[in-house]
């Protein structure tokens, strides 16, 4: 229904322990093909039954707004009017009248940024790209001129609207956020022992009761998972969106252009890269996301300053780094560390001798129930068959607990094998929680897990997958530290669907 803004993975999500309750539980759900994304739910409820009742519930609610808001369901509320004749009106329901009257506000607040319109462009740009024809001024101009609108009108006495112009139209920039406000109002006024929740749709994030999170925003210029982050920030009671323009795009004629337009010039934007939005409501961060992509940078920070409550962080192009006047800072000793922490990265990396990118596709689920996402280990082992160093590994520290870390076999029995010579835990150093399906990145710079170069030499890249109710899964591929650059794909599997390697020296 929706179309992914987001770098995945934009955000990684830590769950933290702020508040202490008597009863209170963690359970954690995951969905995928939702909303055309993927769903990590986590409820903190006084039983499981609790949690499934309020599980099945975000479902069925999922699915009722998506009947509202889906431009491809042709029975949706959204495509009922749109194919009502120009002049036309009809009733609308609670949600869809609440988020026109706000795209209202919000065109008129980012002086046309935002258009529900931008869809004629879209699909003019998606035509370009097949044609292999740019679009020429003449019929940008052309385009833009007809998206000045009005498309619709609210009548607040019928509650309805009035459809003023054929243009196609899609809510897509802030339907997702709407839908994230709805549910987590919903849930937690359903049931008093339901304490909090915390709802990630294809990235974008909404806590709301006795729940915080730890969220790290992707560097958009160094978005592998082992890259330090570029923020990171504790969200309770409020939403994290990020919109950004370093993955999708159009081809045309050799040259990329972003999947972000400017309504107002027709024209794909080039300048902000990646723009993060923290707001207390979801549909504020959603809308203000895609917004400050499109605004020039400090008409983006103006906007953003005036929003009581509302902060961001922007990334430029050239890798300029700005944020709003309340944008949250360090707070802890611990979160100085990690900055301490990238800071020292990133004067690694410029010495750097060795650059090695995994990139690898955790497979879909073959169907739309609970799935539990695999534990994934990504690491080298020298020509002994020693493992000298792991890149990363998704599992889950605390639960179901340790005794599950052993299904990843060889990981699992290299790294005894390393704790007779090395008494140190990567687990507690490198482990993340486990992803849902999709692309991740992977870097290495041909160091060993105590920050040594390694000798030049035989190597073999090993990428383990082990999934409960799946399968299990070995790739290996053996390559030569400080050889010819090269780049090879991996043959994939039912839990790996794919893998790329890509090696080079300075």
């Amino acid at each position: 229904m929706f179309l992914h803004r987001c770098l995945i993975p934009t955000f990684v999500v830590t769950i933290l322990l702020p508040f202490a309750f008597a009863n209170a539980e963690e359970f954690d759900f995951h969905h995928e093909a939702v909303l055309g994304t993927s769903l990590h739910l986590r409820i903190d409820a006084d039983s499981s039954d609790v949690a499934d009742l309020a599980e099945a519930k975000v479902l069925r609610e999922i699915d009722r707004l998506s009947r509202i808001y889906s431009t491809y369901d042709a029975s949706s509320e959204l495509r009922t009017l749109l194919n009502l004749p120009v002049g036309s009106a009809m009733p609308l329901s609670d949600e869809l009248y609440e988020t026109l009257r706000m795209c209202d506000d919000w065109i008129v607040a980012s002086r046309g940024a935002f258009n529900p319109s931008v869809e004629v462009l879209s699909r003019a740009w998606q035509q370009a790209e097949e044609t292999g024809r740019p679009i020429d001024a003449a019929e940008l101009s052309t385009i833009t001129q007809s998206l000045a609108g009005p498309h619709w009108q609210l009548d607040s006495q019928s509650h309805g609207a009035i459809r003023r112009s054929g243009m196609p139209l899609s809510l897509n920039a802030i339907a997702k956020g709407v839908i994230l406000d709805q549910i987590a109002e919903t849930l937690l006024t359903s049931n008093p022992t339901i304490r909090g929740v915390m709802l990630n749709i294809g990235g974008d994030v909404r806590v709301a009761g006795e729940i915080a999170v730890e969220i790290a925003i992707a560097d958009p210029e160094h978005d592998a998972i082992t890259s330090p982050a570029l923020a990171s920030m504790r969200l309770a009671n409020a939403a994290v969106a990020t919109s950004g323009c370093t993955e999708r795009h159009f081809d045309i004629g050799g040259v990329r252009y972003s999947h972000l337009i400017d309504p107002r010039s027709g024209v794909p934007v080039t300048d902000t890269v990646s723009s993060t939005v923290i707001a207390m409501q979801a549909s504020t961060a959603d809308v203000l996301a895609t917004i400050c992509s499109v605004l020039p940078m400090s008409d983006s920070i103006k906007l953003v300053n005036s929003l009581p409550g509302v902060e961001c962080l922007l990334v430029s192009a050239g890798g300029l780094v700005a944020k709003s006047a309340d944008w949250p800072q360090q707070e802890s000793e611990g979160e100085e560390k990690d900055t301490a922490k990238a800071q020292q990265t990133r004067a690694e990396q410029a010495e750097t001798v060795h650059e090695m990118r995994i990139q690898f596709e955790i497979g879909s689920a073959s169907d739309r129930g609970r799935y539990r996402r695999p534990y994934v280990a990504v690491w080298v082992e020298d020509k002994d068959g020693f493992p000298v160093k792991t890149l990363t590994l998704f599992l889950m520290k605390n639960q179901p607990g340790p005794r599950w870390h052993r299904d990843l076999r060889r990981w699992y029995a290299d790294d005894q094998m390393r704790l007779l010579v090395d008494k140190t835990s990567v687990i507690e150093t490198v482990s993340k929680p486990t992803r849902n399906p999709g692309q991740y990145k992977v870097e290495w710079d041909g160091r060993d897990d105590a920050g040594k170069r390694l000798s030049d030499g035989g190597y073999t890249l090993l990428i383990e997958a082990a999934r409960e109710h799946g399968t299990y899964q070995l790739i290996k591929f053996p390559f030569t530290l400080g050889g010819a650059p090269f780049e090879e794909t991996l043959k994939g599997n039912a839990e790996i669907r794919s893998a790329n390697v890509t090696y080079s020296k300075k």
